[in-house]
């Protein structure tokens, strides 16, 4: 276990063992800066010895892993997990209340959606998409605060989606969607299902189709795998309780995460750039033939130490567990493995 040092002014120092702290700290010559992880001040001038240590950063949607090692240890590993859906919510919650508002207040302004900066400025990202963004450079800047770090290296991903959903897609076909040649998600959906309500199959005799969403649109979206034709009697019904789906009516695949890492790779390698020297990028195919080669558990903590480069490196038998919440970051108690 080590205990991160921070020099007079502040400037990370090497870690050094808890025993050393704890004579620094008696001899009032230290005082604590953090708790978790346990960081200490030097209160008096020393430069003192620093290695190069690199970090390894493995980026993700859900999950954030880093890991700073030298040649000979690794000093410090953790997995953060940022936030998910309450910020879709929270967002589509926000964006409701404003229409609202506006509806009752200006029901008879023009429309000013050309009109909004965040448009017009170039490189804009979504709101969730921003708020990813800086959580892992905040986890990045929070490590840099307590260890010397001399070089960065982030493994990013890219997923081809059309190729998920169909494995022999190539060429031209992915020019042609499967909503090729209909007007809207809706003609796609009834075209989809036949024009046949997938809920008593016609049996109602009713013929006004709905199209109706699996999941509320303010977590599941327009995307036709969210979509369903039903009768107006079934889906009206449902949405009184009197009817009840078919269990065989499920949300198709989710391909938020995949289009996630794809937007913010190179936006997140870019900003940490302009931040940091010694900035490099891997990718997940490298790190997981190294993992393999040194017979490493897949975790996240495992993927960063070996984006960090040091494979022959003692690893640590503990790590930090880390879950962003609103307006901070709150770190939980170490767990060993």
């Amino acid at each position: 276990m080590f205990v991160y040092v921070l020099n007079k002014h502040g400037t990370p120092l090497m870690p050094c063992q808890p025993r050393k702290a704890r004579i620094l700290l008696r001899d009032g010559k230290a005082k604590v800066i953090q708790r978790e992880p346990f960081t200490i001040q030097l209160l008096y001038g020393s430069s003192g010895y620093k290695q190069k240590i690199s970090l390894g950063i493995d980026a993700g949607s859900k999950h954030v892993g880093a890991s700073a090692s030298t040649q000979k240890k690794e000093l410090y590993a953790s997995q953060t997990e940022l936030r998910g859906a309450d910020i879709v919510k929270l967002l589509s919650t926000k964006r409701e209340l404003r229409r609202s508002r506006r509806n009752r207040k200006t029901r008879y302004r023009k429309s000013r959606f050309l009109n909004r900066v965040s448009r017009k400025r170039k490189g804009w990202l979504a709101p969730s998409i921003e708020n990813k963004i800086a959580a892992h450079l905040r986890i990045v800047a929070d490590i840099c605060k307590m260890l010397p770090i001399f070089s960065i290296t982030v493994e990013t991903a890219s997923f081809d989606i059309q190729k998920i959903k169909h494995p022999d897609i190539a060429g031209i076909e992915y020019q042609q969607g499967e909503q090729l040649g209909f007007w809207n998600v809706r003609e796609y959906v009834l075209f989809r299902d036949g024009h046949t309500c997938q809920c008593c199959h016609g049996k109602s005799k009713d013929k006004i189709l709905n199209v109706h969403h699996i999941e509320s649109r303010k977590t599941g979206g327009d995307a036709p795998n969210n979509l369903i034709t039903l009768c107006k009697t079934c889906h009206t019904g449902y949405h009184k309780g009197t009817v009840k789906l078919p269990k065989t009516i499920r949300r198709g695949m989710r391909f938020r995460d995949a289009a996630f890492m794809g937007i913010m790779r190179w936006a997140f390698y870019e900003r940490l750039k302009k931040l940091y020297q010694n900035v490099h990028m891997t990718f997940g195919y490298i790190t997981k033939n190294k993992r393999i080669e040194n017979k490493i558990v897949k975790t996240h903590t495992a993927d960063a130490f070996c984006i960090a480069g040091n494979l022959e490196a003692e690893r640590l038998p503990y790590s930090f567990l880390q879950a962003q919440v609103r307006r901070t970051i709150a770190r939980l108690t170490s767990r060993r493995f």
